[in-house]
């Protein structure tokens, strides 16, 4: 009896894993649209011109991969179900790896179901991609922790890497993560980590730089310079810059919920590298650009296994539950239910662009579109 609900207990990560990514990627796929969001158009025309890049930093790697696809519309689209689908199952084993269920299973739900990063997966554009590549090299820095060999640090440099080649900046917040790691290493592997690291980014780096010279001769830092005028630690601080941080704040309060208040309770060795994880980006977006809630994609991870780590301290693992439930619950229903009108003053159109737009109601009625101008 006893080896019957071992075989039960064992097969039960393997099966919610499965029925995750699947269902995951059967939800994404029903509930996408065509190519209408911010860039999306720019990327399909880089690729049907094959110079893959839009703007500096050019977003090289995705539009080429993207470009393997006989429809680069629908490759794009497809790329991002999978980043999703397999993002959700990746972040299910690093919440197994810290916390036990249903904690595990209830937090990679609340991952897979959060407003944001389900719009993200539904569009043309790059956020989806940090919905995998961070939790996939924080996974495998805690399996190194388990096990010191070197195939996980090669792991680890591989998935910076390559995350770092379809967003570059969300790559550069994730440095002190790695730093972290990188100081916990010995000698050889630290070299080992650094010299593969350096490799896989040059192979998106060099290709990519030569077509942004070609076809962009905009600087990076001219291009930051442009966007970042709003930003509350280079503009002044009126209602535009105030928007900024209301930018960050709003998204990440709807898609945590009641569970943000147990973010703070984590009290162990994790805690540092999960606060290193989410801390530098937060910091950029708060101060620094002018972020919209897709953004907040290559943060999330971190944000969610603070908050499962602080319940995993919580003496009453019933209110926890509960919490992390209607979190799922606030998520979809916000997703599948929201409904924006015209804004019909400054304060409601910050509130709009800021929730209103990442929704299912946003993607079918697709509100960057003129033609389709959102109807009382």
């Amino acid at each position: 009896m006893k080896s019957v609900a071992s075989g039960a207990t064992n097969l039960r990560a393997p099966i919610f894993t499965a029925c995750l990514g699947i269902g995951v990627l059967i939800v994404r796929a029903i509930t996408s649209g065509p190519a209408y969001f911010a860039d999306a158009f720019r990327h399909l025309d880089a690729i049907a011109k094959h110079t893959y890049i839009i703007q500096p930093p050019g977003y090289w790697l995705f539009n080429r991969i993207g470009g393997l696809f006989p429809n680069a519309e629908h490759g794009l689209l497809i790329m991002n179900w999978c980043f999703s689908a397999l993002g959700c199952m990746v972040f299910y084993a690093c919440a197994r790896q810290l916390v036990r269920s249903p904690l595990a299973e209830l937090g990679a739900l609340l991952y897979a179901t959060v407003f944001f990063a389900w719009f993200s997966g539904n569009v043309h554009s790059t956020y989806a991609s940090q919905l995998l590549f961070p939790p996939l090299t924080f996974y495998l820095m805690l399996r190194y922790r388990e096990d010191k060999r070197t195939v996980w640090v090669c792991a680890v440099a591989v998935s910076f890497a390559v995350g770092a080649g379809f967003r570059q900046s969300d790559g550069v917040f994730m440095v002190p993560l790695l730093l972290l790691f990188f100081l916990r290493l010995p000698r050889r592997q630290q070299v080992i980590l650094v010299l593969l690291a350096v490799v896989v980014c040059a192979s998106w780096l060099i290709p990519g730089e030569i077509a942004r010279r070609r076809y962009y001769p905009d600087s990076p830092q001219a291009m930051l310079g442009r966007v970042a005028m709003g930003a509350i630690l280079l503009g002044k601080v009126n209602l535009y810059t105030v928007s900024n941080a209301l930018r960050f704040f709003l998204p990440l309060a709807v898609a945590l919920g009641p569970s943000a208040v147990y973010m703070f309770r984590t009290r162990n060795v994790i805690a540092l590298w999960l606060w290193a994880w989410v801390i530098p980006g937060s910091l950029f977006f708060l101060l620094l650009f002018i972020s919209d809630a897709p953004y907040l994609d290559c943060l999330l991870g971190g944000f969610i296994l603070l908050c499962l780590t602080g319940m995993a301290r919580s003496e009453n693992h019933r209110v926890a539950v509960a919490v992390l439930t209607c979190s799922i619950l606030i998520n979809v229903l916000f997703y599948v239910g929201f409904r924006p009108h015209p804004p019909r003053n400054n304060l409601y159109a910050i509130v709009e662009k800021d929730l209103g737009d990442y929704s299912l109601y946003g993607v079918k009625h697709q509100f960057f579109v003129p033609r389709l101008a959102i109807k009382p």
